[in-house]
């Protein structure tokens, strides 16, 4: 087993703390009995510190214990859980000090309590392999996670943007074409743009792009104009931030470091900001929200003002309009969908409520077909199955989430995808409908825009009268026999007490 120097000190620092409460000493005592320092011993506890071998002899001989005793990787039973979890792929790759935690902070809730911590510890390993959990589902959830603390939005990277385009004299109301784009990466960083439809691979025809060495990018040639301008513009931030850590992939094939995520996501923030540059897209915004009616084709007008694909300018609006709009109960997913069944999974997702978690599910459940996206994905599969040819449509639904009695305003953006044939994807962003949004939305009361109880998934929801309903409400059923039996339960004891 290889144990990296930081958690050699926090597992030092385990030991000599749970040594001492076991002999009854304070820090003060220990200091006379070692002839170190009282700081120097709480730097040691707190895993910042390890000490030479001459000083680790001085902390044996204080605590009564050997050489071995300390210096040895194993723990006590309660807390074997901790030495495996150290030595895990999730801990080495998770990104502690994304969140401001660090080793210390670890060690202070497993010295507190150790037989507690060995146990939730035990129960998180336990989770990971009886349902599979790989590490890039750790790190996907953290990058989420951590999107949520930022509200989405990042002004450094806004900033960033900004400066590329001012030291390559772009007004911000340029669109930026793909021959520019093409330009910048060949002339700047000497990366030559390549296009392949990877039918010689069809294995890798899913892929948008594959980033062969530092001067060469590969471009899937079936891709749209619009979702190519994105590629390059994702692959100038990747240089421009100078981030050498990546895949060399786009869709991701694996996820190896939480730095390949952050830098993933950093350089596609990047392409966002830098495509549909910051400041005029928030007037136009103000703009579309002050209109008293939901006006979905002035919101494609905006798509095509600033060339961008609904997945792109969807998930710009879900990364301006909670900073700047202080609208911070928000939802965004995109959703893919074959033409020819009613199976949906969730591309993307990114969730700043207290409600709706579609992660949250478990695997066999089905989706509520009561929201927008869901009624909208099943229009265009119905028009295909007619031989129809649809294009993009939208449109709104005030969405009222029964048991939490809270209505959020939805839209969604539906089209066919491009690499998928008979298959199409759905945009989607919601707003919880609050004093905020009232305000700040002038068609929030838009009496054209229907209303409709939704819930989470079939499985769980107890409306009795939903003609979209794809399964038994089974979740719900069973919680509610086992309400029955602690309430049979409680009359019984009361009863016989």
């Amino acid at each position: 087993m290889t144990i990296n120097s930081e958690s050699l000190r926090f597992i030092l620092g385990i030991k000599v703390k749970q040594y001492r409460q076991a002999a009854g000493l304070s820090l003060k005592q220990l200091a006379q009995r070692t002839d170190l320092s009282i700081s120097y011993l709480s730097e040691i506890e707190k895993g910042k510190k390890y000490p030479k071998p001459e000083k680790i002899i001085q902390l044996a001989e204080g605590l009564g214990k050997s050489y071995d005793d300390l210096v040895s990787m194993q723990l006590d039973e309660e807390l074997n859980p901790i030495t495996a979890l150290l030595n895990s792929p999730l801990f080495k790759d998770f990104p502690l000090q994304q969140f401001g935690i660090g080793l210390s902070d670890l060690f202070d809730l497993v010295t507190d309590s150790p037989s507690k911590a060995g146990a939730f510890v035990r129960t998180l390993l336990e989770i990971g392999r009886g349902y599979d959990m790989q590490v890039e589902h750790f790190l996907l959830a953290a990058l989420r996670s951590y999107q949520k603390m930022h509200l989405n939005y990042f002004a450094e990277l806004e900033e960033q943007a900004q400066q590329f385009r001012q030291q390559h004299q772009l007004p911000t109301d340029q669109t930026l074409t793909l021959d520019w784009l093409t330009q910048r990466l060949t002339n700047d960083y000497r990366c030559a743009v390549e296009y392949d439809d990877f039918e010689s691979k069809p294995e890798l025809t899913g892929l948008r792009s594959i980033c062969v060495s530092p001067r060469r990018l590969v471009v899937n040639s079936r891709l749209s104009n619009q979702q190519r301008q994105f590629l390059l513009a994702k692959e100038l931030g990747f240089r421009y931030l100078a981030m050498a850590e990546r895949s060399m992939t786009s869709s991701w094939i694996k996820v190896e470091s939480f730095e390949q995520v952050f830098n993933n996501f950093k350089a596609s923030y990047f392409a966002s900001a830098l495509l549909i540059p910051e400041a005029p897209l928030i007037d136009d915004l103000r703009a579309w929200l002050a209109q008293p009616r939901f006006d979905g084709d002035a919101l494609v007008a905006l798509m095509q003002r600033y060339d961008a694909t609904p997945e792109m300018f969807l998930y710009r609006m879900s990364q301006l309009m909670p900073h700047h709009f202080g609208l911070h109960q928000m939802h965004y997913m995109r959703l893919h969908n074959p033409a020819d069944s009613r199976r949906y999974t969730i591309a993307k997702e990114l969730n700043t409520t207290n409600v709706f978690s579609p992660r949250g599910f478990g695997p066999n459940e089905h989706h509520c077909r009561r929201w927008v996206a869901m009624k909208l994905l099943e229009v265009v599969s119905d028009r295909q199955r007619s031989g129809e040819t649809p294009q993009l449509l939208v449109a709104a639904q005030r969405s009222r989430f029964i048991h939490q009695d809270q209505t959020f305003f939805n839209f969604a953006v539906v089209r066919p995808l491009s690499l998928e044939q008979n298959s199409n994807t759905a945009m989607a962003l919601g707003f919880l409908i609050d004093d905020r949004f009232r305000e700040i939305a002038a068609f929030w009361q838009d009496t054209d825009v229907p209303e409709m109880d939704v819930h989470e998934s079939c499985e769980r929801c107890p409306l009795t009268d939903c003609d979209s309903r794809a399964a038994e409400p089974t979740l719900l059923t069973a919680k509610q026999q086992q309400r029955q039996r602690e309430i049979a339960l409680q009359d019984y004891l009361d009863q016989h007490a």
